[in-house]
């Protein structure tokens, strides 16, 4: 319903129309179309809230599933990492045990290498030294044994009489050739200085003096017996090959 004011103009005269309702018309159809309209829109709304709450449910349980497969996938990476890890350390602890067990039998073969080549070396050196000896000893034997002349006896008895000065009951062992060999003076000196002299064959190539302060040996005999201890000193406690072998290791 509304209120129209008409104004009409002609010439000069002015006519007032009074106020007049005008009433629009209503269709029963118009009025059912409006009712159907409204409960579409309504169906729709109802549709799209419906809609909404399920897009909702749909997106919370798909963040729900995507943060338990990163949560998983997580998991599994680290998982993979700790394998990873552990196979590395594996891997080295097993090279290190290798490598120790190389090392171990390279040492192992080098010892018995060089205790392999210790051993012959010590045989050589022994077989040469075995011969070396020898073969000094047969060159000091010649040596002492060209010193060997009727002058022997008296020589050594002269250097055992320096000895003699402050020995008492002394006794001199002289082989019997070598005793006529010896001046007579020489003889009568001796026994003046209240030393005895014995005869003895078995004697040979010196003299003996017994005191009461210990014995000495001028013989060939002792002298080369004294040279073999020296070389078997030598031969035993001061071996080359001991030496050589200890500087090798």
């Amino acid at each position: 319903m509304c209120e129209v004011t008409g104004l009409i103009i002609k010439k000069r005269y002015v006519y007032i129309d009074a106020p007049l309702k005008i009433e629009v018309e209503r269709h029963p159809e118009g009025a059912e179309e409006e009712r159907f309209v409204s409960s579409r829109e309504k169906e729709l709304m109802e549709i799209v809230a419906k809609a909404n709450k399920e897009a909702e449910v749909i997106i919370l349980e798909a963040k729900r599933q995507a943060n338990e497969i990163l949560q998983q996938a997580q998991e599994e990476y680290n998982k993979l990492i700790n394998q990873a890890n552990d196979q590395v350390k594996q891997i080295i602890e097993t090279a290190e045990l290798e490598k120790n067990a190389m090392l171990a039998e390279f040492n192992q073969r080098l010892d018995e290498l060089l205790q392999g080549f210790e051993r012959a070396l010590d045989d050589v050196l022994q077989a040469y030294s075995t011969k070396l000896l020898h073969l000094v000893r047969v060159l000091v034997t010649k040596f002492l044994e060209r010193e060997v002349d009727p002058e022997l006896t008296k020589r050594k008895l002269d250097k055992v009489i320096v000895h003699l000065v402050n020995a008492t009951k002394v006794k001199i062992r002289i082989n019997p050739d070598d005793m006529k060999l010896l001046p007579p003076e020489l003889l009568q000196e001796i026994k003046l200085k209240g030393f005895e002299i014995v005869s003895d064959p078995t004697i040979k190539n010196g003299v003996i003096a017994e005191t009461d302060i210990g014995t000495i040996d001028t013989t060939l005999d002792f002298q080369l017996a004294m040279l073999d201890e020296i070389f078997e000193e030598i031969s035993v406690s001061e071996s080359l090959g001991g030496d050589l072998g200890a500087q090798l290791r």
